[in-house]
């Protein structure tokens, strides 16, 4: 689930970048800042986060993993 989840953070980045590009183009700045914004919060918080629990769930295992949410 973590992964799925992961893997759709990478798709939403990659389509606001493609967003992103077309607000400049249209030279559509506020647009464009509002865009960036969300860009931020889903790689430096969404994405991270999950990283960091797919990385534990790899070093301590599943089993552990889960105790740990407790």
């Amino acid at each position: 689930m973590l992964q799925f989840d992961l893997n759709l953070e990478y798709e939403v980045t990659l389509q606001l970048k493609s967003a992103i590009a077309l607000c400049e183009t249209a030279q559509d700045y506020q647009s464009r800042d509002m865009l960036l914004t969300l860009l931020k919060d889903t790689e430096e918080d969404h994405a991270h986060w999950l990283e960091q629990q797919l990385g534990l769930i790899e070093k301590l295992g599943l089993q552990n993993y889960l105790q740990s949410q407790i």
